[in-house]
Order: structure tokens, then sequence, then C-alpha cells
């Protein structure tokens, strides 16, 4: 099992698509997946309601923001039964985010490539570092380039990576694209692979770069956890 937390402090970091994202491609790829929306926004509590509503099944588990004194035991719970916990948790520092990094294997920031956005997600990675010194063990994590551009790199994004990089901090090697199609899962409350191409423009190209995406993901993992 993996325990995945997805945190940034700023909000439309693109965090709430990413842990949808995320769940969404390693479901349907089999693996049983449960995801913690422990953000107070409940966007993928929302998402789940819409499917039941509309008779849809749910192709994960996905739990309600737990309170902070159930957030260890609903970690502990769930990462027995299934292969990947994901948790989307909530911008600002907190007791409950605490608890999540506490039992994470691998931390998920995302960003977007402006300077603002970088600085909070080193905001986010010293939060990270912090909480190491407190268990006195790593957390792994990984900076997330999220709602990129895919067809043009603007001189300020190659910047900022190419800081990230110089800072030697560790960049997924996959972006998380602006797309459409991830706007439509969540108004509709479908999956990628539920989306029609008459109405949601690149559906394919965001099935692919959600692929993409996840095998970052699972990549990084047996990185930080050979064997």
């Amino acid at each position: 099992m993996a325990v995945i937390s997805i945190g940034n402090p700023k909000g439309g970091a693109g965090k709430t698509t990413l842990a949808l994202v995320l769940a969404d491609t390693l479901a349907s790829n089999g693996a049983r997946v449960s995801v913690i929306d422990a953000d107070p926004n409940a966007i993928i509590e929302k998402w789940a309601a819409k499917r039941i509503a509309a008779g849809k099944e749910l192709p994960y588990r996905v739990i309600p923001r737990p309170t902070e004194s159930e957030m260890i035991g609903t970690i502990d719970r769930i990462s027995k039964e299934d292969q990947f916990v994901i948790i989307d948790l909530e911008g600002s520092a907190s007791r409950m985010t605490s608890r999540a990094l506490a039992r994470s294997h691998m931390v998920l920031v995302p960003f977007n490539l402006s300077p603002i956005d970088a600085e909070l997600a080193a905001q986010a990675v010293r939060a990270i570092q912090e909480e190491e010194e407190a268990l006195e063990r790593r957390i792994p994590f990984r900076l997330v380039r999220s709602r990129i551009n895919a067809a043009i790199e603007t001189k300020t994004a190659k910047r900022i990576v190419d800081a990230i990089r110089a800072a030697e901090l560790p960049l997924l090697n996959t972006a998380l694209v602006e797309r459409a199609a991830y706007r439509d899962i969540f108004e509709f409350g479908m999956l990628l692979s539920e989306l029609d191409n008459a109405t949601t423009s690149g559906v394919q190209n965001a099935i692919t770069n959600a692929a993409e995406l996840a095998q970052a993901v699972v990549n990084a993992m047996r990185e930080e956890y050979p064997g």
C-alpha cells in the first residue's frame, strides 16, 4: 500500500484535480484506491455525490473529511485494504495536515509556473521538512508542475524549473497539463473515460497525460522504496 498526500497552501494550484486524476487513472488500471477528502471545500466529496445521484458507481472509495482525531486511524485502516490511499489535504498548515504527513509515503506538491506559486510551493516543502524533523524520518516528496500549457513554455516557467533543479529539489518528470477534460469531470461527475469527444475537447490527450502522470508517480514511489 502507498499513502500519497497532495498539498499546497495556495488555492488554484491544481491540488484537487491532481488527486482526482491520479485516483481515476490508478483505479482504471485495476488498483484498489481510496481518496480521503480532507479539503474543507469537499470538491471530491461533491463529485462523488453527483455520481451517486446519477446512479453511477464509484470507481474507488471516497471518504469525506475526517476529524483530526480520526485522521490517523482512518489512514491506518484503509491502507490495510487498498493499494493506494490518496489524501487531498486542506491548504493551510494544521494538525490534520500534520497527521496526514506523518502517515504519508509520498507527498505531491502541485504548483503553477509563476513566481508567487513557486514561493508558496516552497512553503509547502518547508512544512514537509519541519514534519521530518519532528518525526525523525524522511518524507519523500515531489514538486509537480500543474495546469501548464502543453504547447508553450514561457521564459518565466523555464526560469522557475531551472531554479528548482539548481536547488536540487525533486521534480516529477511529468506535468499536469491544462485540459478542458479535467474541468469537465468535476462539472459532470464523470471519469475521464466517460467524457464524450462531442462535448469535451481533447479527451484522449487528457487520458494520455493522466496515464503518464500516474506512471511518473508510481516510478517515484519505486525510486524511494526499491524492492
